[in-house]
C-alpha cells in the first residue's frame, strides 16, 4: 500500500460520514483513485497534496475509459469529500458540467467537442498536436492517439491499431474515408518517418501523459475526449445522413423501418470502430434510441 493509499484510509478512518455501506464504497473508491493517479505518474506523498490537476487527469481517464456519467457523479462526490477534509473545497468545481459530466436527472450530456485549430496551434509540442489530431480525425482515446506508430498503422483505406495500444488489448481498424483524415495521417507520418509512436523517443508514456495533460489544459482544450464524441456523431451523420438522437435527431419511436435499421447498423459499425464490445455504450456517444 502507497503512501497516498494508506493516508487516505486513515481519512476515512478518522471522519466516519454517512452509513457503514456508504463508508466502505468511499473507502474502496477513494484507494482505487490513488492507484489511478500511481498509474497516471501522480506519487502524491499525502491526501493533502490533492490539486485541480490531479483531478482533471482522474476525470479524464474515467471518460476515457467510457465510465457512465452516473459512476463519474459518485466518484466526484468522493473527491468532494476528500477535499473538504483537507480544507481544500475549491481544489474540485462544484459543478459536474465543468467536466462534460450529466447532472442527476438528465438522461446524458452531449460531450462531443469539435477541434478547434486556434487553440491547437498554441500547443506547443509537435507529437501532441498529432495526438490531438488523431482523437479528432479517427475518434481514438488519448492513449491510443499518443502510442500511435504511423508506419505501422497506416493502410490504402484504413487505420490498423495494434493491441497493444488499446483498451483492453483488443486490436482494431477506422476506416480512411474522408480527406481531413487523409491528410492528419500524411502529417503524422511526415513527423514520424520511421519506426516509433507519438511519444518521442526520449520520453517515457507517463513523462509524456504529463506534458500532455500540462500543453492541452493550457491550450484552452479540456477533457479532449469530447473530440472522440465528435467522431461518433459525424460517423452517425454520414452512415444514416441524419442527426444522432443526442443532437436532437429522431428518436426510435418517430423512425420508419428504413431508418430504424440504418440506425442499429450504424450503431454496430461506430461502436467497432471506437473499440467497444457492447453496443449500449453508444448511447453516451449518440443518445438512446429508444
Amino acid at each position: 500500500m502507497d503512501d497516498l493509499t494508506m493516508d487516505l484510509v486513515r481519512l476515512c478512518q478518522r471522519n466516519r460520514d454517512g452509513s457503514y455501506g456508504t463508508q466502505n464504497n468511499r473507502r474502496r473508491g477513494l484507494s482505487a483513485m490513488a492507484n489511478d493517479l500511481v498509474d497516471l505518474g501522480y506519487k502524491l506523498p499525502s491526501a493533502t497534496s490533492l490539486k485541480p490537476k490531479h483531478v482533471e487527469a482522474l476525470v479524464e481517464r474515467w471518460l476515457d475509459t467510457d465510465t457512465s456519467d452516473a459512476s463519474i457523479r459518485n466518484r466526484l462526490t468522493w473527491l468532494r469529500w476528500w477535499a473538504e477534509k483537507i480544507n481544500k473545497v475549491n481544489v474540485v468545481n462544484r459543478d459536474n458540467a465543468t467536466y462534460g459530466v450529466a447532472e442527476r436527472g438528465e438522461v446524458t450530456r452531449n460531450r462531443a467537442q469539435a477541434l478547434d485549430h486556434a487553440k491547437l496551434a498554441t500547443i506547443e509540442s509537435p507529437h501532441i498536436k498529432a495526438s490531438v489530431l488523431l482523437q479528432a480525425a479517427f475518434g481514438l482515446r488519448r492513449e491510443e492517439a499518443m502510442k500511435f506508430q504511423p508506419q505501422a498503422a497506416a493502410r490504402a483505406d484504413h487505420i490498423a491499431l495494434q493491441a497493444s495500444w488499446t483498451k483492453g488489448g483488443r486490436a482494431r481498424t477506422v476506416p480512411v474515408t474522408t480527406l481531413e483524415q487523409r491528410q492528419v495521417l500524411e502529417h503524422v507520418l511526415r513527423l514520424v518517418p520511421g519506426a516509433g509512436s507519438l511519444i518521442p523517443p526520449e520520453m517515457s508514456y507517463v513523462e509524456q501523459l504529463k506534458r500532455f495533460e500540462y500543453q492541452t489544459l493550457k491550450a484552452g482544450l479540456r477533457n479532449t475526449h469530447g473530440l472522440r464524441h465528435g467522431y461518433a456523431q459525424q460517423r452517425y451523420a454520414a452512415l444514416t445522413g441524419r442527426i444522432c438522437p443526442l443532437q436532437g435527431g429522431k428518436r426510435w419511436a418517430d423512425m420508419s423501418g428504413n431508418e430504424r435499421a440504418a440506425d442499429r447498423a450504424a450503431r454496430h459499425k461506430i461502436s467497432a470502430e471506437l473499440g467497444h464490445g457492447r453496443l449500449k455504450i453508444t448511447d453516451t456517444y449518440l443518445g438512446s434510441a429508444f
